[in-house]
């Protein structure tokens, strides 16, 4: 996500303080008995009094909490779900990119070649399992004499939100490599086969509070015409809302060269490229002049070679630690790979496998290295050591 040099305060709309609203009743209290009767009365831990004023105040902070929070929904950077969309409008009337079907381009295959041409309409639809299906975005013209044609689909299968309201599956129709969609749905004459001649993807779920947050922030950089970085950054993220980190730059006057990465530092295939090089090229968002072209980060392989030791006291909990060095490993390699320019940086290595219970850590490699603004570090191979107990 991009990073705002401006830090905002927090803040709160009433005070939620416990402590001082109990200290205040209680005072309050001791006060009114004084004046009303003459006689002083302290309300001790165990007093009945001060216990109901306990469950008065609880009552009280309840609601302060309420009108906190329902307050709060009024500043966007605390904002979220309904509210958060309705802010939106104060943002150039920027909506929440909702789910977006999975695409493919499927291969359609005649069982023998006709001597005029042949037809598959729009529409046609492709299917995984009989679950997960495609279908056709355009007619398909088969000429004589050849034996398939090929036309770009999209993922149309549905599932109920927590409102009931049926949507696309968005990211589950991602993933499916060539030659996995191959059961026909609607049947045309001729037919021999089909079947996915590209890996599906371009699907996304529906985007989420931090990630709409960050792109209506955004969106304030296409005021201008002229085609700032932010721009290019915030037409890019509306293509998907899978797509995390986007690096523009212009290595010749009149290019524009952007470079997508997906979350959790995955690399974009063609799919998603064309998705985001159709939305950032369409007339009305790029300057004339400008030449787009979209692509994946550039690749900076990097080893992991360590091996770590666990502290004699906490011998009798090594099975643990050893499981959780797994996941700080893993922890690690998202991190490094989920933005570009990120340095390779073997003290974050060093810092979780330390949280994770180990009391040292060799690191052979990686080293550190500095990584280009348009590149990402991507583990190579990967060997992960126990060397045992060593005493404290």
């Amino acid at each position: 996500m991009p990073e705002h040099e401006r830090e905002y305060p927090d803040i709160s709309f009433i005070d939620t303080d416990v402590e001082k609203l109990v200290n205040e009743l209680i005072r309050t209290y001791e006060l009114f008995h004084e004046n009303a009767t003459g006689k002083v009365r302290k309300l001790y831990p165990a007093d009945p009094v001060r216990l109901f004023i306990l469950w008065i105040a609880d009552v009280i902070m309840q609601e302060r909490v309420l009108i906190d929070a329902a307050a709060k929904q009024n500043v966007p950077r605390y904002a979220e779900g309904t509210y958060l969309d309705s802010l939106a409008e104060i943002f150039k009337d920027t909506p929440r990119l909702q789910a977006q079907p999975a695409r493919t381009t499927l291969r359609f295959y005649l069982s023998m070649s006709q001597p005029s041409a042949q037809t598959i309409p729009k529409g046609t639809r492709a299917t995984v399992d009989g679950e997960i299906t495609f279908e056709t975005e355009e007619s398909i013209t088969i000429p004589p004499g050849e034996l398939y044609g090929d036309a770009g689909a999209l993922c149309i299968t549905t599932e109920p939100d927590p409102e009931g309201k049926e949507v696309t599956i968005g990211a589950k129709g991602n993933g499916f490599a060539p030659g996995q969609i191959e059961q026909i749905v609607d049947l045309y004459p001729f037919y021999e086969k089909v079947e996915n001649i590209t890996t599906s993807d371009g699907g996304a779920d529906r985007e989420t509070d931090e990630a709409f947050y960050e792109r209506l922030r955004d969106s304030m950089e296409t005021f201008s015409t002229a085609g700032p970085l932010g721009a290019y950054i915030y037409w890019a993220k509306k293509a998907s809302a899978r797509i995390t980190d986007v690096k523009p730059s212009s290595p010749q006057p009149g290019v524009a060269d952007i470079r997508i990465l997906l979350e959790n530092g995955e690399l974009p295939n063609e799919e998603m490229l064309q998705l985001v090089y159709d939305t950032i090229n369409a007339d009305q968002t790029r300057p004339f002049t400008d030449f787009v072209q979209v692509s994946q980060p550039d690749i900076t392989p990097y080893d992991i070679d360590i091996t770590y030791y666990i502290p004699k006291p906490r011998a009798n909990g090594a099975a643990l630690i050893q499981a959780e060095v797994e996941k700080a490993i893993i922890q690690y390699k998202r991190w490094q790979s989920e933005k570009m320019g990120r340095d390779i940086n073997p003290d974050e290595i060093t810092a979780l496998i330390k949280q994770a219970g180990a009391k040292r850590i060799v690191i052979r490699s990686p080293a550190f290295t500095v990584i280009e603004d348009n590149a990402v570090a991507v583990v190579n191979n990967e060997t992960v050591l126990y060397g045992g107990i060593e005493d404290e």
